[in-house]
């Protein structure tokens, strides 16, 4: 007999929507987030909103600020230069790891697809994000994808600005095609470097839509 099933902690549940909030551009870089307000919106106290933005702030997503609560870390070059090899080393090493039969090639192909027709630059933004979850997810290493989703997170505040202030990923999916086509070739090693070169490739290219 299956065990019943726990709710998940308020403090999860509210941790996993402010995530949401800022991953789908609607809490953007600088905005300030306070307790209290989230706290009505979400319908609980104000308590686990608290730990969750605490954790947040640990990830590296928010800051604290001196009486006004917390903010979305505003987009420094410094920062995005720090992070963006580290998920480059993240996903690399899952795709290495993996096994072909594990990836649903089919459903990575739709994905991309769908990438390149949406209109939207959030929405683009949030398939690229299941196109690249579903990368590491194959992995079946619950710890590195934990770790890749943090970064991926982080990282949001950079892609969605630059996805809603330039948008130009005609390169971006060409990328995503050929780690498909190194996976489907059996070739894993290549992959890993594939998906490792995008986010360099990323990287530079958000920072010199930064320096300008």
């Amino acid at each position: 007999m299956d065990p019943i099933a726990r709710p998940a902690p308020l403090r999860e549940i509210a941790y996993s929507r402010i995530v949401t909030m800022i991953m789908s551009g609607r809490l953007s870089p600088d905005e300030p987030v306070t307790e209290a307000a989230l706290a009505t919106e979400l319908a609980v106290s104000r308590t686990p909103v608290r730990e969750a933005l605490l954790r947040l702030e640990a990830d590296g997503v928010l800051v604290s600020a001196f009486a006004r609560g917390f903010a979305v870390k505003p987009l420094d070059r410094r920062e995005a230069a720090e992070l963006y090899p580290i998920l480059a080393t993240l996903e690399g090493l899952a795709v290495r790891g993996s096994r072909r039969e594990r990836f649903d090639l089919a459903d990575l192909r739709g994905l991309i697809d769908r990438i390149a027709t949406s209109p939207d630059p959030v929405r683009r933004w949030q398939l690229d994000t299941t196109f690249h979850q579903a990368l590491v997810a194959a992995s079946d290493n619950r710890s590195l994808s934990e770790l890749a989703g943090r970064m991926r997170t982080t990282l949001s505040r950079y892609e969605i600005e630059y996805a809603r202030r330039v948008g130009n990923r005609t390169q971006a999916d060409g990328q995503h095609r050929e780690v498909v086509d190194a996976i489907e070739s059996g070739d894993l090693v290549q992959a890993s470097r594939l998906i490792a070169n995008h986010w360099y490739k990323s990287m530079a290219t958000v920072l010199g839509w930064l320096a300008n």
